[in-house]
């Protein structure tokens, strides 16, 4: 009798593991392009990266699904996977994964990142989907210093 032993997944194919049910259990769409156009509506976008630099992307993968379950078709639901997400976190001005951006008729309405204790999740999602449009964010500060060793 011999043993054989079997490579485990990576984390980029938990990743798609955990996308592929979004699509298939949870309406998501998955996001196919750099420059994705946006239903009228309130949209959730998902923004993904390897789970190895941070685990909470997979439970972000969980969580936001069931935070929308009570929302029905009010909200098109989309994900980018590791693929597409980097381009679209510098875009909307997102400094890691997981989080997410939502958008109404295709403007910026806010993000949350990371994760947090469910009522604090559902309740910050629920004023992003009710609040104004707010202006996007034109990318992530960056602190330097000048010649002198002071901050600029």
């Amino acid at each position: 009798m011999s043993l054989q032993l079997a490579a485990g997944q990576t984390s980029l194919e938990r990743l798609e593991s955990a996308l592929g049910r979004m699509v298939q259990k949870h309406g998501f769409q998955r996001v196919d392009r750099p420059d994705p156009e946006f239903a009228a509506g309130l949209t959730a976008l998902l923004l993904t990266d390897d789970p190895q630099r941070n685990l909470e992307v997979l439970d972000a993968c969980v969580i936001l699904p069931e935070s929308l379950k009570g929302l029905g078709d009010q909200v098109s639901r989309q994900v980018a996977g590791a693929d597409f997400a980097p381009a679209l976190m510098q875009q909307y001005g997102i400094a890691r994964a997981p989080a997410v951006v939502f958008l109404r008729d295709g403007q910026y309405v806010g993000s949350l990142n990371g994760i947090r204790d469910w009522a604090e999740y559902q309740n910050e999602v629920a004023g992003l989907l009710n609040g104004p449009a707010r202006p996007k964010p034109i990318g992530i500060a960056v602190r330097s210093e000048n010649a002198q060793g002071a901050c600029a």
